[in-house]
């Protein structure tokens, strides 16, 4: 009993750990989408300073992690809570290089004649804050509502890229000058998709998680599970 209940102070652990390296994977999303509604290098700059302590807390959880799977063979929804954290921690490292992307973007647009930043373009930055923000509250929760709202809210940020692609090259070829900013606010809407991915990756593994479905390349309706 005494050895169970230390597994599952450890596993405790890891769940806090995890939630510390998606902080700073948000702050990063957040300073970087700040970066880019004020073209500010320093700004952008301290994203990219702050990467490298997210990369090196997601090997610290996963090595943790996967130390667990070897010395306490765990099962049932214990095997699921590891095997969901070490996929989380890959999309939450991902989100936070995505963050680094945005602020390349933002030092290189500093350096081009000023235009007004689209707004189409800050409204998918807050789009990506808040389904940062959500997707890890719905596994702090174990909250499957709150996942599938995150989920929902993917298609409106694909969207949303989508409209601004077209926008962009209409404006493109319309002014041959616009063409070198325009190419870098493409790849900074690519950027904010992503992190919109990488959230409803997570969502799909608090589904996982709780309800042992693998929702993921499938429909609710015809989902696997549960495991």
């Amino acid at each position: 009993m005494q050895s169970q209940s230390h597994f599952h102070r450890q596993m405790q652990q890891v769940k806090e750990d995890l939630l510390k390296m998606a902080g700073l994977s948000e702050t990063a999303v957040i300073q970087a989408s700040q970066a880019l509604a004020e073209l500010d290098v320093a700004l952008a700059d301290q994203v990219i300073a702050g990467d490298r302590r997210i990369d090196l807390m997601q090997n610290e959880i996963e090595e943790r992690c996967i130390t667990l799977l070897a010395t306490q063979q765990p099962v049932a929804v214990d095997l699921r809570f590891l095997s969901a954290v070490i996929k989380i921690t890959s999309h939450v490292e991902r989100m936070g290089d995505q963050a680094v992307n945005l602020a390349d973007r933002v030092k290189i647009l500093a350096e081009l004649p000023e235009g007004e930043m689209p707004s189409v373009l800050l409204l998918m930055c807050k789009i990506a804050q808040e389904m940062h923000k959500e997707c890890l509250d719905a596994f702090a929760q174990e909250n499957v509502g709150l996942a599938t709202a995150v989920r929902h809210r993917d298609d409106e940020l694909d969207e949303f890229n989508r409209d601004f692609l077209e926008e962009m090259i209409a404006e493109m070829t319309c002014e041959e000058r616009f063409l070198r900013r325009g190419v870098e606010l493409i790849l900074a809407s690519r950027h904010l998709e992503r992190i919109g991915d990488e959230a409803t990756n997570i969502a799909e593994e608090v589904v996982y998680l709780v309800e042992g479905r693998i929702i993921r390349h499938s429909s609710d309706e015809v989902a696997v599970g549960p495991l």
